[in-house]
């Protein structure tokens, strides 16, 4: 009832759209995206059933301001990592790199929708293809940088190194955050996957310093 009556408040300080935002969020990692609705998120944050499109015309609407907001704020969390290292381009990047998998390992039902055609339609929706752009340029201006300063090889353009990593980082991101490494895995089978799993889990840096070395610039 509390929540409820919160809820309104925002609502009539004019915050109905960030309310429900939120309160998608806290559903989608609580039961998943494919059951949210906005009839439920209307009654979930105390509103009329008919409030929410005053905001959001559907729920893809919807999961394209979730995804906006995320990329939003991963892109805060990268350039603080690189910041901190702003004269080592080497540091900077294993640093990008473990940012970019701690914070998707704290908001999965952010980064789902990232990579979920199924849920999202990219192509719709400008603004979200643009935030999704300015956190990747804190990738890919780190790359270009390496490459001027030699660091980094450059037969290859920068998009491509930067995306080549991107995936490398997306890829581990994807198996720690679906499998993630518990004692219950060990002695079944064949205890190979669970010791990879549990190695890209504790050993993050060594498997990001070996991601720049992929890019590296030869002696």
């Amino acid at each position: 009832m509390a929540r409820r009556e919160a809820a309104k408040r925002s609502y009539h300080h004019g915050d109905l759209r960030q309310a429900l935002i939120e309160a998608a969020c806290t559903h989608m990692r609580r039961d998943g995206a494919e059951s949210l609705s906005l009839r439920a998120l209307a009654r979930e944050v105390g509103v009329s059933q008919t409030a929410p499109y005053r905001h959001f015309e559907s729920k893809n609407a919807l999961f394209a301001a979730i995804a906006t907001w995320g990329f939003r704020d991963m892109a805060i969390s990268l350039r603080a990592a690189r910041d901190q290292h702003i004269d080592d381009v080497e540091e900077a990047f294993v640093q990008i790199g473990l940012a970019y998998v701690e914070w998707a390992l704290a908001n999965p039902e952010k980064y789902q929708l990232f990579f979920d055609s199924s849920l999202l339609d990219f192509s719709a929706y400008e603004e979200l293809q643009l935030a999704g752009a300015e956190a990747f340029e804190v990738l890919l201006g780190l790359v270009r940088r390496g490459q001027e300063e030699g660091v980094f090889a450059d037969h290859l353009p920068a998009e491509e190194l930067a995306g080549a990593t991107w995936s490398s980082v997306h890829g581990m991101t994807s198996l720690l955050q679906k499998n993630q490494p518990t004692d219950k895995l060990k002695g079944r089978i064949d205890d190979s996957v669970p010791t990879a799993l549990q190695a890209l889990a504790l050993h993050r840096r060594e498997i990001m310093e070996l991601f720049v070395n992929t890019i590296r610039r030869p002696c």
